[in-house]
């Protein structure tokens, strides 16, 4: 046993060129005294230093400033600095991403709100002008020998480069362990490399499950769908950083902002539904995993003016035998963007010392901004509780505010890469509108054509390889069925169903003569699609079915024309005036109904709503507000008309309902129409269903 012993020791300090994942603390404290929270000072003392020392929890822990970046001043002005100039324009497109150049090859500028902001592209990293207004950050890692390993930073960091196809690729080693190199000039046998194997080996190598070693795409698993500065598909950590800094912006100093993950829900024990994550959780960092929470701390002595600190579920091959894959706390760190992860069973310590400190403070103190009660019945993680029951027993109710409102301004306005991947929801969900209005018949069931639309949005990518921007590979648009659900459930309702505005039980026979009104969208990239059309179950419309959609479409047009900040039109105006238009085109065709019978009975609901990555997004946000520029909003004007002797009888039991989703443009010329391709007047309509 003491040879063995000896012999696995003697391997361990005699490695050839390789990598070990050695267990350590991976934070750094200094040998001094206490300290007082929130205090800073650099950590160099003859010259400038990318490091400083900040006070948390009584004790000094080492951050860094970030590329580009370097910590001066003392005491109170203790700050991060960099010496960049602010580019020559003052105005610019949101998106849009410059580099500064060769003096700071890894920052950037980019574009939010209106104006240029600065950015960093990371350790390994610099920045890359693929066109005049865009760039990209890219490896600055030569090329390599297929195989070899290097660490980003030897002893200091738990990531390392592998070289892949000759081209080095970001990795991270096990939870816990950090990187070091190993000089290279010893030769070992295969027996003795085996052996050592077999030592090194993490809790993430041994585990022999998959391949796929996070709970979501990423680059690394997923290149044919993930770019390499993706964090997820179409959104890269930029603009996750941008969305973060936003939000911190809108914040008081030193306050801390707590989000939490959703919670999985269950249908039966042991039986879960596909999880979805918390809208703002998601939007602030992309991070698809429950039981997981983001701490963002306004901090002016930071480069992007904030510490976010991830609390997720450990890597554990035990737990991921059975429920897959997760993403684990160092993935939080190397893909996701955290400056310090822990494992989520270490949240409940941080709050209690958060409360502590809070409490300390006195009434004037720091704030806290969170959400710590569930909306429209939307379970967060459990954790919140914990939080609640803290902030209770140190009744710090009134320091307390709620977060989601301020996270829903930002969302509110789309980017470029949101637009992006809402158009690809639509044009996905409008493909399977003309595929069940070709395959619609009498006697068919409401359930069987809703299969139908469903399927087609899985497998819309499959026969057009141009779909997903400008990933045209076909593996890639096959692949992309994984980022591909219904974003709502689906309204099927034919014949007098559909005077019910949101049947969902689509269990009737559709039969020749009605019409069906169908309501769905489907979900792309977490961007939800929201589009109703209604067609004859035949294939042609009656003279009266077509009167009556005639009204109403002419409705919707003249209201997808005020969809222009130059209109200075809200929500609530436009909904105003369509009830005041639709009245007057009833009247056309022998209607006599007042403002109120409509309002009250033949249109009783809003035409519009907010959309992105919920179906009824920032339901927080007033529709009182005038429109602006990129916001994305739906026009869903309908009628249905009851058997009442009160209306003509020819339109009794007939509902119809037409949405489009609509870019909110600053012009009208501006205004796009994101479901525009699919067929909506009913020359078009009876056109598509005739070519079965």
């Amino acid at each position: 046993m003491i040879g063995v012993l000896f012999v696995k020791l003697m391997l361990i300090a005699l490695a050839a060129s390789t990598l070990v994942a050695v267990s350590a603390a991976d934070r750094l404290k200094e040998r001094e005294g206490g300290c007082h929270e929130g205090d800073r000072k650099c950590y160099g003392r003859d010259k400038a230093s990318p490091y400083y020392y900040r006070c948390a929890n009584n004790e000094w822990k080492l951050y860094t400033c970030g590329n580009g970046y370097t910590c001066g001043g003392s005491g109170s002005d203790t700050k991060c600095v960099s010496d960049s100039a602010p580019p020559p324009q003052p105005t610019c497109q949101n998106g849009q991403r410059r580099c500064i150049g060769s003096s700071n090859p890894n920052i950037y500028y980019f574009c939010s709100e209106g104006s240029w902001k600065l950015y960093s592209c990371g350790n390994g990293y610099q920045c890359k002008q693929t066109s005049p207004l865009q760039a990209a950050c890219t490896s600055t890692a030569p090329q390599c020998a297929s195989g070899a390993q290097r660490c980003v930073a030897d002893g200091s960091s738990g990531s390392f480069y592998s070289c892949v196809d000759g081209q080095w690729k970001l990795k991270s080693c096990s939870p816990g362990d950090r990187c070091i190199n190993i000089p290279g000039n010893l030769r070992l046998s295969e027996i003795q490399i085996r052996i050592l194997s077999g030592l090194l080996q993490t809790a993430r190598s041994k585990d022999p499950i998959t391949s796929q070693w996070y709970g979501q795409p990423s680059h690394e698993t997923h290149p044919e769908l993930i770019q390499e500065a993706e964090t997820t598909y179409g959104i890269d950590a930029a603009e996750y950083e941008a969305r973060r800094q936003s939000l911190v912006r809108d914040l008081p100093s030193g306050s801390t902002a707590i989000v939490f993950s959703a919670s999985m829900l269950f249908i039966a024990p042991h039986v879960f539904h596909q999880f979805r994550q918390d809208s703002d959780f998601y939007y602030l960092t992309g991070w698809d995993e429950p039981n997981s929470i983001a701490v963002i701390e306004k901090s002016e002595h930071t480069s992007r003016g904030y510490i976010l600190t991830m609390f997720v579920s450990d890597k554990d091959p035990e737990k991921e035998l059975w429920e897959g894959p997760r993403n684990g706390v160092e993935a939080a760190v190397s893909l996701f963007g955290a400056d310090e992860a822990r494992p989520i069973g270490e949240f409940k310590r941080y709050a209690e010392k958060l409360a502590k400190t809070l409490d300390k403070q006195g009434p004037d103190g720091n704030l806290i901004y969170t959400d710590l009660d569930a909306d429209f019945d939307i379970q967060r993680s459990t954790h919140c509780k914990v939080l609640k029951e803290l902030l209770r027993q140190k009744n710090l109710g009134a320091r307390t505010h709620r977060l989601t409102s301020k996270i829903q301004q930002l969302r509110l306005i789309k980017s470029q890469t949101e637009i992006e991947l809402m158009r690809e929801a639509g044009r996905i969900s409008t493909l399977a509108f003309i595929k069940i209005m070709r395959e619609c018949r009498p006697g068919m069931s409401e359930a069987e054509l809703q299969a139908i639309f469903e399927h087609e949005c899985k497998t819309a990518l499959r026969s057009n390889d141009s779909g997903g921007g400008d990933r045209s590979s076909s593996s890639s648009s096959i692949n992309q069925a994984v980022l591909t659900r219904p974003a709502y459930v689906p309204v099927f309702a034919s014949g007098e169903h559909a005077l019910c505005m949101h049947y969902v039980q689509n269990s009737g026979i559709m039969k020749g003569g009605d019409l069906i009104l169908v309501d769905a969208g489907a979900e792309f990239a977490s961007y939800a699609s929201d589009i109703t059309r209604t067609f004859p179950v035949s294939g042609r419309f009656s003279d009266a079915q077509r009167d009556l959609y005639n009204a109403v479409l002419s409705v919707q047009q003249q209201m997808v024309r005020l969809c222009h900040a130059e209109s200075e039109y809200s929500l609530n105006e436009i909904q105003r005036r369509s009830t005041r238009v639709l009245k007057e085109e009833l009247k056309q065709i022998g209607f006599d109904a007042s403002e109120r019978d409509i309002s009250n009975r033949l249109y009783p609901h809003h035409i519009a709503h907010y959309l992105g990555i919920d179906v009824h997004d920032t339901m927080d946000l007033t529709r009182s507000q005038r429109l602006k520029p990129n916001m994305v909003v739906t026009i869903e004007p309908g009628i249905y008309v009851p058997y009442d002797s009160k209306f003509p009888k020819a339109f009794q039991g007939i509902g119809i309902r037409i949405e489009d989703d609509v870019v909110v443009g600053r012009t009208l010329n501006d205004i796009e129409n994101l479901s525009a391709s699919c067929p909506k007047t009913t020359e078009d309509i009876e056109a598509c269903m005739h070519k079965r």
